[in-house]
């Protein structure tokens, strides 16, 4: 009897393959499988390689994941923060900021999830290794999965303590050297040149708009002179800043007392027109004449004679201005000191104070 033998049939899914068809298939698994084992390999490597980049990259940076637990730090970051990645890792860093700094922190995490943008900002973060406060410009990028779900938070911060100090101290010099340009040091009122200033631009005001009012009183410390001579120069200067904080006291935020020549004195009086101004320089008159400088034992009377000009829109320069008030102020010397004396125009009469 004969037997037919029959090749073995080998079948993928509904499709029945001959053995040389199967061999060609097993070919085409092996040769993709040495594919991937490539892409896996080189995955790796490259891998390994931006891990390296990112150890050694000397700015701080570190990977949250979507509920803002620390998934990667580089080596930096640990020395900025004084803290290890082994210890923040899984950890949103609760045990290692301060409470504020945190609810900050997370706030900030989640909003730019939400915003779905790169944000960079300033923010002040607890240094472990400072033990104390910094200041970083910190640079965050959120990353989602297909479905658009937040899942990474790429950040990068920049220590700019140093910087941020020496702008800080920057700035503070230039305000001392303003401050030292512009101010008497003995006095500490405004100098004569942020005097002459701020009367530029009151005139400048005035001339825009006619009916803005502004005036100006010149003064002068009676007898200075002898002050200096039977007391000395250090009773002097004292009186002198006597006399300022009198004048600070005197007038208003809005006006400008500021100490112009050695016993000469100068204010501004926006918005005063030439009845009020002469109200305000006797008011000080009496004042300073009632409130001698007692120092040392010594009781020291002092006087002060008062120029009072207003500022008119037909003026050329501010300086006219300054001119009548001195003027006036020289006719309060002649009539005997301790007085208040109103300008005169240009004819020489006395202008109106109503």
């Amino acid at each position: 009897m004969n037997t037919t033998v029959h090749r073995p049939k080998l079948q993928r899914g509904d499709e029945i393959f001959l053995e040389s068809r199967w061999q060609e298939y097993l070919d085409e698994v092996r040769v993709y499988g040495e594919k991937m084992e490539q892409e896996i390999r080189s995955l790796r490597e490259n891998g390994e390689l931006l891990l390296t980049i990112i150890k050694l990259i000397p700015v701080a940076f570190f990977v949250k994941d979507h509920k803002s637990r620390f998934f990667l730090m580089n080596r930096a970051c640990e020395e900025q923060w004084g803290m290890s990645f082994a210890d923040l890792c899984g950890t949103d860093g609760s045990q290692f900021f301060p409470l504020e700094q945190m609810k900050q922190f997370l706030a900030t995490d989640q909003s730019i999830f939400e915003g779905r943008k790169p944000v960079e900002f300033e923010e002040t973060f607890w240094s472990a290794n400072k033990n104390a406060d910094r200041i970083g410009y910190t640079f965050k990028l959120p990353m989602y999965d297909a479905n658009g779900n937040p899942q990474y938070l790429v950040c990068v911060t920049l220590d700019i303590t140093e910087r941020k100090l020496a702008q800080a101290a920057l700035l503070a010099s230039e305000k001392k050297l303003r401050v030292l340009a512009t101010t008497d040091v003995l006095t500490e009122l405004p100098n004569r040149r942020q005097f002459l200033a701020r009367l530029a631009e009151e005139f400048a005001r005035v001339k825009r708009h006619g009916n803005q009012r502004c005036s100006i009183l010149v003064l002068d410390l009676d007898r200075f002179k002898r002050i200096n001579d039977t007391y000395g120069h250090a009773m002097g200067d004292a009186v002198l800043q006597h006399f300022a904080q009198l004048m600070r006291k005197a007038f208003r935020n809005i006006d400008m007392a500021a100490r112009v020549g050695g016993e000469e004195f100068a204010v501004i009086l926006p918005g005063s027109d030439l009845a009020a101004a002469r109200t305000q320089a006797e008011r000080l008159r009496e004042i300073v004449a009632k409130t001698p400088l007692v120092q040392d034992g010594k009781t020291i009377s002092v006087t002060v004679s008062i120029g009072v000009a207003t500022m008119v829109p037909s003026d050329s320069e501010a300086d006219q201005t300054l001119i009548r008030a001195d003027m006036a102020l020289y006719r309060a010397k002649e009539n005997g000191r301790n007085q208040v004396e109103t300008a005169t125009d240009q004819s020489g009469v006395r202008l109106a104070a109503s």
